[in-house]
This record gives C-alpha cells, structure tokens and sequence, in this order.
C-alpha cells in the first residue's frame, strides 16, 4: 500500500509538473549584451508577449512566441531564454553590429550595415567607417547589394589597417583615401583578401621609401597594380 501511495505521488508530481507551465503567468525581461534590448525588440515582445500582455499568457505560450520572435529578428545573432521564479521569464540576446554606414550622396541618407550586408537602422552620423553610394539604400531588415556587400568588405580592411576618411562607390570602382592624401581604386569584384594584401604591400613600400608625398594614387583595377 505504502508503495502504490508512493507511485500515486510520483505520478501527481509529474501531472503537476507538466501542466504548470500553462497555469504560470509570466512577463518576460528582455536584456542584450549592451544593457536593454532595443527598442525594436521590446515593442515586438511587448506586443507578443511583453510586459502589458504577457501577464495574460501562460510560461508555454509566452516562451513559444518569445522564440519565434527572436529566432525571426534581424538584429538577434542568438538568444537564451530561462524562467525565474516567480513569474519572469528572462531573455538574453546578442545584438548583431554594425560595421559600416552607408551613405546616399543624393538626400544624405544613412544606414548601418552589418557584415553579411543587412541593413541594421538609420542613422544621422556614425563613428564608422562611412561609404558614400549614388544608388538608393535599402529599407531597414533589407540586404545591400553583391557590388556594396563587395565595397562594405574592402572599406572594413582598410580600416583594420589604417585610419581612412570616407570611402565612395563610383563608376564600378571603389575609391578610399588613405593618409598622406594617397587615393586607392578599387574593382569592385575579384577576391577582397588579395586586394587587401596588394595594399598593404604597396602601401608599405610606399612609406619605406621615404617618399609618400611622391605619390597620389594607388589602382588596383589592373592585374599589375598602378602607381600615380
């Protein structure tokens, strides 16, 4: 008898363990690797299964719907999500960056572009690497084109390797300015890394014989790279 009390118990507590996370209302708490998650993001919950109306969904649904979500964002890379008693359920997420703003010569536009080419948000001025382009940018969640996905490439090599101002799409080529006013030219098209090393090669060489200011141009559009 004792032993079929044990199992009715054990039973009970796997029936109450299972139907718990539809009784349990929860309100999710949603955090990035920079503080609080964006804007964005907390309107999106909020209305799925955020502060106002999560208190009316149960952990199952509001974990459900948090997830797709999340999974479905733009700006998400990855996300966690884990209940705290006594009724929050937390999310953690990691915003993807930018890495370089592209900028309309037309009206002035801007966008921050993350390094597979998505158009992450607008923007009015940017700390980043700045490409200027005559075609119009692409809305917001939207990719850049292969040829801008090209330039947003080689404007974040140079970058890693020396200070630049802006850098601009034009005729098919990509020009960026280097210090000692040494102007590269860029195809847009070809292998980027090879490109990159050509540069730092030529660029090097360039300092190291002692006259920088004897040159104005570097073009990469040739098989054998030409100096100005």
């Amino acid at each position: 008898m004792k032993k079929k009390l044990i199992w009715i118990g054990v039973v009970l507590v796997c029936i109450f363990a299972a139907i718990l996370p539809f009784l349990i209302k929860v309100k999710i708490d949603c955090k990035s690797q920079y503080g609080a998650c964006p804007d964005e993001i907390n309107a999106k919950l909020s209305g799925e299964a955020g502060s106002g109306s999560a208190r009316q969904m149960s952990l199952f649904q509001a974990k459900r719907n948090a997830s797709k979500i999340l999974k479905n964002d733009f700006l998400v890379s990855d996300f966690s999500i884990q209940f705290k008693i006594p009724n929050i359920l937390q999310t953690q997420i990691i915003v993807k960056n930018p890495e370089v703003a592209f900028k309309n010569t037309g009206n002035g536009s801007m966008i921050l572009v993350d390094k597979d080419g998505k158009a992450l948000s607008n923007a009015s001025d940017s700390a980043l690497p700045v490409v200027t382009v005559d075609d119009n940018l692409p809305g917001i969640g939207k990719d850049i084109s292969n040829e801008d996905l090209f330039a947003l490439n080689l404007t974040n090599g140079v970058y890693q390797m020396y200070p630049i101002g802006q850098s601009q799409v034009q005729d098919g080529s990509l020009l960026v300015e280097l210090p000692g006013q040494i102007r590269v030219i860029f195809p847009l098209g070809g292998d980027a890394q090879v490109l990159l090393g050509s540069l730092r090669l030529i660029y090097s060489k360039i300092q190291s014989d002692g006259n920088p200011n004897g040159y104005s141009q570097i073009d990469l559009r040739f098989k054998n790279p030409v100096l100005r």
